[in-house]
């Protein structure tokens, strides 16, 4: 059994704090100019921009919070913090090396053999992550929705990192070039398979766990959870097994099961919106926490990327606006509910570690105690309106206006950060909350 002491992952907290340094330094290169908006989507750039996103920000995000959730959800320990130690450094060493390799395409053989090593260290992180997390979810029976929605989005991420490691090899060794010639064209499904399969359905399954605990609503999603999970995952097969068809056969039939796939995405996403509104409805916790209000900006961001992703399908449009519809997807929903959602799960390891084992003994400060709410959502309306604010601007190509907004979303993401440091160094209790009180007697995080 899963005790106090042993769910906290150690590795966790220092994993989220370099996923945040790895944010910033994308948002540099956008600002800076080095990569998309301003530059093409395949320059280098804006391929180490992505990389630094997807792996350094959202992968590592997931797996820091995986590993802290993962044991919650299946009451066992992880088979070893070492793992989750040596994940880390794999993910972190790796992502380096393809970053410098991004840069060195085209310039420099000896950075550009970095690519194939780094995204072969990246493979390792995630394998030995994998193992750690699958044990205790494979071990245990009786698995809830969110437990069989992680398993699932395991797969597709086992299927994007095949085919990153595919197109880095092609890239870095001309001679296997033209024997993985056809899957260079897949890169979009590389994306979906990444941003979609895995993240998406990841995100959706930690949602179902998360939302209802912290707000004191019913758990059990029935069959409408059920229904969410097959949509989703049949959904992103369909897109990306059919793609990944086309791109060897060349065959058009092909694109009716990637309709029905795009259906089955949308269809599962209105169900799943129209689910968390439930949620939202059924707390016994009347008033929101900051973190759970703030999330609403994420999930209406995902039924914009939908919507609009429907638009620019019906428009003919959808593969040249495919960057923007990425960068919702990024920085508005996966993004911004990770932001959210650090919000809360940052003091609560604060709280752990700092107060747990005298819980009992002593009086000890709630959870709530550690953040300042009020400051932080503000923090939060800025940062969701800045993403907004870009998308308008890469719409109506205003360069300025796209400037200011990448500008404005740095900036909150900042103030974001600050007041994760401040939670995690404790600062606020007596300074927010009550500054005439005392801090409460024993309470539940």
């Amino acid at each position: 059994m899963v005790t106090l002491s042993n769910r906290h992952s150690r590795w966790t907290l220092p994993m989220l704090a370099c996923a945040l340094v790895n944010f910033l330094a994308a948002q540099g290169l956008m600002l800076g100019g080095a990569s998309w908006p301003w530059q093409s989507v395949s320059a280098d750039g804006t391929l180490a921009a992505v990389h630094l996103l997807v792996i350094g920000w959202l992968l590592m995000l997931m797996l820091a919070a995986l590993f802290q959730f993962v044991p919650v959800i299946t009451a066992r320990a992880l088979p070893s913090q070492r793992l989750a130690l040596a994940t880390f450094i794999a993910l972190e060493a790796g992502l380096a090396g393809m970053v410098c390799g991004f840069f060195g395409l085209g310039h420099s053989p000896a950075l550009t053999l970095a690519l194939p090593v780094g995204g072969s260290a990246v493979v390792l992180g995630v394998a030995l992550a994998l193992w750690n997390l699958s044990v205790p979810l494979l071990g245990t029976r009786g698995l809830t929705l969110p437990g069989r929605m992680l398993l699932s989005a395991e797969c597709f991420l086992v299927l994007t990192l095949g085919l990153g490691l595919t197109f880095t090899l092609a890239f870095a060794v001309p001679s296997l070039t033209p024997s993985l010639a056809p899957l260079l064209y897949a890169v979009g499904d590389h994306a979906l398979a990444g941003l979609g399969g895995w993240f998406t359905l990841s995100a959706m399954g930690v949602s179902y766990k998360l939302l209802p605990m912290f707000m004191l609503a019913p758990e059990d999603r029935g069959l409408t959870g059920d229904v969410v999970h097959l949509l989703a995952s049949l959904g992103f097969a369909l897109l990306i097994g059919a793609g990944l068809a086309r791109t060897w056969t060349g065959s058009h039939w092909l694109r009716i099961l990637q309709s029905s796939g795009e259906v089955a995405v949308v269809i599962a996403i209105a169900i799943f919106l129209w689910d968390i509104l439930r949620i939202y409805r059924a707390r016994q916790r009347p008033l929101l926490e900051a973190h759970n209000r703030a999330a609403v900006g994420a999930f209406a961001l995902l039924g914009l990327s939908a919507v609009g992703t429907i638009g620019l399908s019906a428009t003919g449009r959808l593969e040249q606006d495919a960057p923007l519809l990425v960068y919702g997807a990024v920085f508005g929903w996966l993004g911004g509910l990770g932001l959210t959602q650090l919000y809360k799960i940052i003091p609560f390891l604060t709280w752990l570690s700092r107060y747990g084992q005298r819980l009992g003994r002593e009086p000890v400060p709630r959870v709530q105690d550690l953040v300042c709410e009020s400051r932080a959502y503000r923090w939060f309306a800025l940062y969701f309106l800045g993403v907004l604010l870009t998308s308008v601007a890469v719409l109506r190509d205003e360069t300025v206006g796209l400037r200011f907004a990448l500008a404005w979303v740095a900036l909150a993401t900042l103030g974001l950060i600050r007041e994760y440091w401040r939670a995690w160094r404790a600062h606020y209790p007596g300074i927010c909350q009550a500054r005439s009180r005392p801090t409460p007697i024993i309470a539940d995080p």
